[in-house]
Formats: C-alpha cells, structure tokens, sequence
C-alpha cells in the first residue's frame, strides 16, 4: 500500500458537519514526497474538516519539528514549525487552483488526497534563512570548527593581492 495514501480523506461517506482527523508527518512522509528538501521530522497534524453542502473547509493545525541544514554552519538541526492554515474546497468541472487558500476539484471526485497541502504548509512555516538559535547568554550552537574554517576562508580572501594593488595605482591617477 502507498504510504501516501493515509493522507488520504474519502468525503464521499461523510456527513454535513465537521469532523475530525489527524495525521502523523515523520521521516517516511518526506522520503515518499518527491524531491522533497526535508528528510527527517516529526510532526503532528490536527485537521477539522468541515463539510458543507457545497464545499469543504479544511482547518489545519500543524506542530513539530523538522531537520534542516544550518545556513551558517552546514550542520544538521530540528527546527520547531507551529501554525494553522486553511484550506477552502469548492466543485467544480476540472480541478484547478483559485488561489493559495482556494481549489476546485472535479464533482466526480470522491476523495482529496492531503500531502501535498500538508508538505506545503511545512515548508512554507521554515524561515528563509534557517540558523541555530542561540543559547541564553548570546553564544551560537553552531558548529564552532566549521565556524573557525569559514573566518580563516574568509580573512585570506580579505588579504590583499599585491599584483591587484599595482592595478589599483593605476587606476586612481
């Protein structure tokens, strides 16, 4: 059976109303998720799927953690994600996408499948620019010898190139 498919809600049988489900996002989640930057995580999924008449509306609260690469440092770290998203539903002829918070799914359909909307969601609450955080007094928990290797990379290029110094003569006369 495709792991994916536990992400799977058949509405078809639901009743109007809202009901309740939750999800499990852990290290086979992202190996099955195709090109997937994250590998490693352990995140909880709350979802209360609300059904109406003529639409869905999906409410997700979503809590972790997921393994990225320090920015700074290149070391391994978890990163806590806390946050809730919505999702509207809505049928339609074809599927398509209205907007971030709006699809359109075949009337047809009898099922959504929620990984990939889970897997945006993740990814879309890690900052941009993903750092250790720092301990109380101040200090950095990134990994200090890949720090020590990056200043003494970057002060030999500060030093400067006498050739490159000559030139530079040159061009202030």
């Amino acid at each position: 059976m495709d792991y994916l498919k536990n992400f799977t809600i058949p509405f078809e049988g639901l009743g109007v109303g809202n009901h309740k489900f939750t999800f499990v996002v852990d290290d086979l989640f992202f190996e099955k998720i195709e090109y997937s930057e994250i590998k490693k995580g352990d995140v909880n999924v709350a979802l209360l799927f609300e059904k109406q008449d003529n639409m869905f509306v999906l409410h997700f609260q979503i809590d972790g953690n997921i393994q990225v690469k320090c920015d700074r440092c290149s070391e391994d770290f978890y990163f806590p994600i806390k946050g809730d998203q919505k999702l509207f539903i809505q049928f339609g002829d074809t599927f398509r996408e209205e907007t971030d918070e709006i699809i359109i799914i075949p009337r047809n359909d009898f099922e959504i499948d929620l990984a990939p909307y889970i897997y945006e969601y993740i990814i879309l609450m890690l900052p941009i620019q993903r750092l250790h955080f720092n301990e109380p007094n101040g200090k950095s928990q990134c990994n200090q010898a890949m720090l020590d290797k990056i200043n003494q990379l970057s002060l030999r290029e500060q030093q400067s190139d006498p050739r490159w110094d000559t030139l530079k003569k040159l061009k202030t006369k």
